[in-house]
């Protein structure tokens, strides 16, 4: 087994991991609706997977979903309608920019104790976003992803998490083996295939305010560089 000198490099899956998780909005927006949670459809939604991929743009999600949702007899994401997912997307574009200020210094203590710090995500194209938007996105996204030595998306890529592809793919544009490798992802089915090439993986809990916690606990043991300070709290921010 490596060990935490060996592990040099610590990539962090963004959404659910250093801010606030996709799949809590989805699940609070469908709780609002008095709808069973959507992540169920989305998690093999082709819209979807298709919107990370840089596939479809922003702005056409909303019909391509709802499309797909007549297709497969889906009658909760029917009912939704065009305006309806477009709530949905806003939704999650709110709830992802809230940033987890603990995350954010562990990254940057990482980084100063020498090590990589790459971020792995899901996401879509940012010019894809509506032009109100982006130009709102624009100045904190790019001092979002300069905490990072790399940032590595599926949009950009083509290809999404948990394809092995898009391992190997980060692994090469990182410039290291998967056993000098932490990885951080908040969904299991992500960890897979991560674990199977050698990499050390931490499950990032979501399922109460601090949960996360114990997986920076579990990054700071892997690496040997102290992370948290004591009494240690959450506290969010938005980007």
């Amino acid at each position: 087994m490596a060990t935490s000198k060996q592990r040099r490099v610590v990539i962090f899956d963004v959404g659910g991991v250093v801010t606030e998780s996709p799949i809590v909005s989805i699940r609070a927006f469908s709780e609002g609706r008095g709808l069973k949670d959507l992540n169920i459809f989305l998690g093999s939604s082709e819209a979807w997977s298709s919107l990370e991929r840089g596939q479809i743009a922003w702005e056409d999600f909303s019909a391509a979903v709802l499309q797909e949702s007549k297709l497969r007899g889906f009658a909760a994401g029917e009912s939704l309608g065009l305006e309806g997912w477009a709530e949905l997307q806003k939704a999650v574009k709110d709830g992802g920019s809230r940033v987890r200020p603990l995350m954010v210094r562990a990254i940057q203590r990482l980084r100063k104790s020498g090590l990589k710090v790459a971020a792995l995500t899901n996401n879509f194209k940012p010019e894809a976003a509506p032009l109100a938007l982006r130009k709102g996105m624009e100045k904190d996204q790019e001092e979002f992803r300069s905490m990072f030595d790399h940032f590595i998306e599926s949009a950009v890529a083509g290809m999404r998490k948990p394809d092995p592809a898009f391992y190997r793919h980060a692994l090469q544009v990182i410039g290291c083996q998967p056993e000098e490798v932490v990885f951080l992802d908040d969904i299991g089915k992500n960890l897979k295939p991560a674990a199977e090439m050698g990499i050390l993986t931490i499950h990032v809990q979501n399922t109460g305010a601090d949960t996360y916690l114990e997986a920076v606990q579990r990054l700071q043991e892997a690496v040997g560089v102290q992370l948290l300070d004591e009494g240690t709290g959450s506290g969010n921010s938005r980007l």
